[in-house]
Parts: C-alpha cells; sequence; structure tokens
C-alpha cells in the first residue's frame, strides 16, 4: 500500500488526525499538552491565525478517581486562518512515555551513573559511536560530551588532590587532599549536571540501550501499546489525513510501533504521513542490536511506500544532521525520505537566538516550541495548519496562504533529497 499521495493537489484540509510521539523529556502528559498549547497559540498568532482548544483528557474517571498513567492523551485543536477563511479540526493524540523516563530517574545516584557509563561504554565498544562518526560527526561530538565532561571533573580533583599533597607536608595532608580534590569534583559534577542535565542524559543512554537490546520489558510493552493506539484511533473518525509526528527520540518509539500496527491489520484509507523532527532514530537504529528498528524502517518506506518528512537542523548537535531515516541504515528505496534542513535563528526573535544558541539542549526543542518570527517552519502549523502535510513537502514552507499572506521572503530552508546511501550489510556492522 502506497500512502500520502491522493491529495497531492489538495492545497487545504478541514480535519487531520496527528499522532504525536515525545522525546526524552521528563514531563507527565498535562505538561507536555500545555507547553504545547502554549508553543501553538503562540506560532498561530504569528501568522495572524486563532487556534483554540477543546476535549482536553481530563486526570480523572467519571467517578473523579485518579487514572493510572495513560499511554496515551487527546486533544482537538481548531485553527482559523487570517480572515476566518479557513477552518482546519485536528485531533491530537500524545503517545507518552514519561513513566517510563521517570523508572530510570528514580534510581539512586550512583546507580543512575553506572548505568549510564555501562551504556554510553556499549554504545562505543560495539561500533555503534563509529557509525555515529560515519553518519553525523555533529551527533558523535555530542555523544563524548558527558564522558568527556565527567573525566575532566575527576581530573580536577585529582590535580587539586595531588597539588595540595606535594605543596604541603604532614602525615594527613594526603588525606585531606584526597577529600578536598573529592569534595570540589562533586560540587563541579552538582553545578555540570544543573547546567548541562548529565543525570537525564545518563538516563537518556541508559534507555537508549535497552531499547534497542530489549532488556526492558516495560519498553516493550510500550510500543506493544502505542502500536494498539495507532491501529484502534487511526481507524475511527474521518480525517482527510494522519500524520505521525516524532520529535528526538520519540522517534525510536513511533517506527517500530508503526510497523507493528499495519503488521496487525491497520490499513488507513486516507493519505498517512510521517513526520520526524530534530530525530535520534539512528540512535537506537545503528545498534547492531536494534534489528526490529531498521526492518521497521524497510517496511515503512519500501514495503508500504509511506512519504517521510525529516527535518534537521546544522546547529541542533543532537539531531543527526546529512542522516537520511533510510539512506543512512542502508535501506534503497525511491523516492528517499525527503529531508528538509532547517535554520532555527529564523525562527525565533534575534535576541532570543543570543540567548539560546550555546544552550544544545534548548536548541533540541527548539522544534516543537513556538516560533517567534514567520519562517518556512513551525512544528505546530504543520500539523495543525490548513496545508496538508503533502503541500510542505512540495512548497517546503509552510508561509503562504490560507496563512496570512505572505511577506514575500523565504527564510533558509534547503532539502537534500538523496543523501550518500550505505549498503545494507554495512549498515550495522
Amino acid at each position: 500500500m502506497r500512502s500520502g499521495t491522493e491529495n497531492a493537489d489538495c492545497e487545504t484540509i478541514a480535519r487531520r488526525l496527528v499522532f504525536v510521539f515525545p522525546g526524552f523529556e521528563p514531563m507527565p502528559p498535562e505538561a507536555q499538552i500545555a507547553r504545547f498549547r502554549r508553543a501553538a497559540e503562540r506560532s498561530a498568532a504569528v501568522f495572524e491565525a486563532k487556534i483554540a482548544f477543546s476535549n482536553i483528557a481530563a486526570a480523572a474517571d467519571a467517578n473523579g478517581k485518579t487514572r493510572p498513567p495513560p499511554t496515551s492523551a487527546e486533544i482537538t485543536a481548531t485553527l482559523t486562518s487570517s480572515g476566518g477563511n479557513h477552518v482546519v479540526k485536528t485531533d491530537c493524540v500524545f503517545c507518552v512515555w514519561d513513566d517510563l523516563i521517570a523508572t530510570y530517574a528514580a534510581a539512586v545516584l550512583p546507580v543512575r551513573i553506572r548505568r549510564g557509563f555501562a551504556a554510553l561504554g556499549t554504545f562505543l565498544i560495539n561500533g555503534t559511536f563509529l557509525r555515529y562518526c560515519r553518519t553525523s560527526w555533529r551527533y558523535a561530538l555530542f555523544f563524548l560530551f558527558p564522558i568527556v565532561l565527567t573525566a575532566v571533573i575527576i581530573a580536577i580533583g585529582i590535580i587539586i588532590a595531588l597539588t595540595l599533597g606535594n605543596l604541603f607536608s604532614g602525615p594527613t595532608t594526603w588525606l585531606a587532599g584526597i577529600l578536598i580534590g573529592s569534595t570540589a569534583s562533586i560540587m563541579l559534577f552538582y553545578l555540570a549536571n544543573r547546567r548541562w542535565f548529565l543525570m537525564t542524559a545518563f538516563d537518556d543512554w541508559a534507555l537508549a540501550r535497552d531499547l534497542c537490546e530489549g532488556t526492558n520489558p516495560r519498553i516493550e510493552e510500550r510500543v506493544v501499546e502505542f502500536a494498539e493506539t495507532l491501529g484502534n484511533r487511526g481507524s475511527t473518525g474521518a480525517p482527510e489525513e494522519i500524520v505521525i509526528a516524532a520529535h528526538s527520540l520519540g522517534a525510536s518509539f513511533a517506527i517500530p510501533a508503526l510497523a507493528r500496527a499495519f503488521e496487525a491489520g491497520f490499513a488507513p484509507k486516507v493519505p498517512l504521513h510521517v513526520l520526524t523532527v530534530g530525530s535520534s532514530l539512528m540512535k537506537t537504529a545503528l545498534h547492531p542490536k536494534a534489528v526490529e528498528q531498521r526492518e521497521a524502517v524497510r517496511r515503512l518506506t519500501v514495503d508500504h511506500g509511506l512519504p517521510w518528512t525529516d527535518c534537521q537542523a546544522l546547529t541542533d548537535p543532537i539531531n543527526f544532521y546529512n542522516s537520511n531515516p533510510a539512506g543512512s541504515l542502508g535501506i534503497a528505496v525511491d523516492p528517499m525520505p525527503l529531508v528538509v534542513k532547517l535554520r532555527l535563528k529564523h525562527m525565533v526573535a534575534p535576541a532570543t537566538y543570543r540567548r539560546i544558541k550555546r544552550d544544545f539542549f534548548r536548541l533540541h526543542r527548539q522544534f516543537i516550541l513556538a516560533i517567534e518570527r514567520r519562517c518556512p517552519y513551525s512544528f505546530h502549523l504543520l500539523i495543525l495548519g490548513p496545508a496538508p502535510l503533502e503541500a510542505f513537502r512540495r512548497h517546503r514552507t509552510i508561509n503562504r496562504p490560507p496563512l496570512a499572506p505572505s511577506d514575500g521572503k523565504d527564510l533558509g530552508s534547503s532539502v537534500v533529497p538523496n543523501p550518500k546511501t550505505i549498503p545494507a550489510n554495512e549498515a550495522a556492522r
């Protein structure tokens, strides 16, 4: 089945269904939805559009009892373009996995550090890091960041201890030096964690390893639940298009879940598109044991021919810049998933960009945060706006009617339709 081309000539739609897969952020569904609403409202205002939300999932059942943590939450957004000349209603299903993240964060500090370094070591030893270097050297540097930073912190502590031991004599000097050096390292680690979220990074890598190797049954169960949600919810209602939208590591859940949904009999009768933004799919799919993920990509692109749009940005070191969801895994398909390169600095005001440009976690989140000025890309207007995703694939911009009339300046969007393809037998070697 090939989906996504039937509405190629249609520039507007009235009804859409979107499945949103968030990235690795320890945020409950309520916080995810609240941030999504704020960003959508701000982004719509940039284009002089109005957006209203309804049917927000409650936190309790009909009897007022608190529900167990959901695996999905749903809201409905209605966007009216400038002048009221077009209205589109979008049902958004959030496929959440914050509770899985919370289990990693709940461990005691030494366990979190040990698990994080064990995971990083695994990705180093099994050759995944070398594949990162070949696929996107910027991401390879990001991989090394927590290792190098921790090594520097430990080295500073050792230098302090050795310096004090050599400067002063006495039976307790070395002991005092060790204590002072250790204290300095602990304080530096604390400050580094506050600034660069080291512990979150360790949890992220631990979960990613478990996802690749299938060592956490709860992750496997969640992918199955997501597949059921996609199949069940995607077969109801009357949308004109269905979008699977994933940010960061959310893509590593979305792609296997969608492949399983198809395997279970999901057969959408409307165009279905895959949209990945700031994707970390390669983070897991390049792991030698992530066979299911690579096979899922192959089935979605080759067997089902789904149109796939992957948005990347040079200044975000956490996405795999210059990669291709299929080509970088050695999967030959024509056409390849469409890679759209974005400039994050064109999404926000100059003062905002000056403030965030050295904060790579904040830059990474910009893919799903509000825009501050008119530009070719807005996550929220892509999945809530009046134009089908196929229109963005053809025009490479949302800055077109029936949103507010374009100012005639298309800011820095470029496309790489066919990056270098790695032979299939080399992709995970």
